[in-house]
């Protein structure tokens, strides 16, 4: 199933649900100590579980910033693609490109766009013009 952000009319696709499935394991295991939340509720929580309010869209800004750089600091090695299985390895197993050189840069779109730097956008989105973000299943039409 792919996944897509929706804030209005405007929609990020992400790609498949297991990548930002994984990119927050990968927060929740070497960011949070394995407690899914504990330190960034806004996006682990709020956002995972489908939608984030416009209330809540500055801590979570500061939350993905926060996220960002820690992930920055973590060698692509250090993936973790289900929190529920540790050993489970990405699809396209160890091998990376010579590009990623941290965790920060490791999750790219569908549409070739560093995910984490997609997320920060449209963080900084919904701060401007409100509303709420969501998560939304996506097969290529946006439906409003």
């Amino acid at each position: 199933m792919t996944v897509a952000l929706k804030q209005g009319s405007v929609v990020t696709e992400i790609g498949p649900g297991g990548l930002f499935h994984s990119l927050l394991s990968t927060v929740a295991v070497h960011l949070e100590g394995g407690q899914w939340g504990s330190r960034f509720p806004h996006i682990m929580n709020e956002l995972y579980q489908g939608s984030l309010s416009e209330a809540n869209a500055d801590e979570a800004y500061g939350e993905m910033q926060k996220i960002k750089t820690g992930l920055s600091s973590l060698g692509p090695g250090n993936v973790v693609w289900d929190i529920e299985n540790i050993a489970k390895n990405p699809p396209w197993g160890k091998d990376v490109g010579p590009h990623v050189k941290s965790m920060a840069n490791y999750y790219v779109t569908t549409t070739g766009r560093n995910l984490v730097d997609e997320l920060l956008d449209n963080l900084e989105s919904l701060k401007e013009f409100g509303g709420s973000l969501d998560i939304i299943s996506y097969d290529g039409v946006p439906k409003f």
